[in-house]
């Protein structure tokens, strides 16, 4: 079995005029929420070993709380910024063949999206900021069809919290 993590990047400043939004860094409630999820994910079965992120800079810095819960190796992939789920599948095929568990973390609508075509049903109306939904796959990656995953879990900064 191969799990796959959806994690929608972390609470990210406001825009202003005069950063672009691909800069924009996170909330103190993004950091916040960082940390609470670092260490939720480091409690979790089948660690994460790989990380897809977009190069914006909210969800690379969300990348970082991902794979310092596990020592995960990352990896920017420009598609990802904005993607749609076909995009984001496409990425998730090109994971390297030996790996069980993989992150990816990007940005809405697409991982909402997303979450709702990986397994049998829907999921949720919106994967909320460092929402992380667990997907098993009992092929390759190279093999993703969406519809054929297994939903495991849907957890949130809030729901995380609480299993402390």
């Amino acid at each position: 079995m191969k799990y796959i993590r959806i994690v929608r990047h972390a609470k990210s400043a406001d825009a202003t005029s005069a950063q672009s939004d691909h800069c924009r860094q996170l909330a103190p409630r993004g950091q916040r929420d960082g940390a609470t999820m670092q260490e939720w994910l480091a409690m979790q079965p089948h660690p994460i070993e790989w990380v897809w992120t977009s190069p914006a800079t909210r969800a690379q810095a969300t990348a970082e709380f991902v794979s310092a819960a596990t020592n995960a190796r990352t990896v920017a992939e420009p598609s990802l910024y904005l993607a749609d789920a076909d995009s984001i599948v496409e990425v998730i095929r090109a994971t390297p063949p030996d790996l069980e568990s993989i992150a990816v973390v990007a940005h809405n609508p697409g991982l909402t999206h997303l979450t709702n075509l990986l397994g049998a049903e829907s999921v949720t109306g919106n994967l909320v900021t460092f929402g992380v939904a667990l997907f098993g796959l009992e092929n390759d990656w190279a093999q993703l069809v969406p519809g054929y995953c297994h939903f495991v879990s849907l957890h949130t900064p809030k729901t995380a919290h609480q299993t402390f």
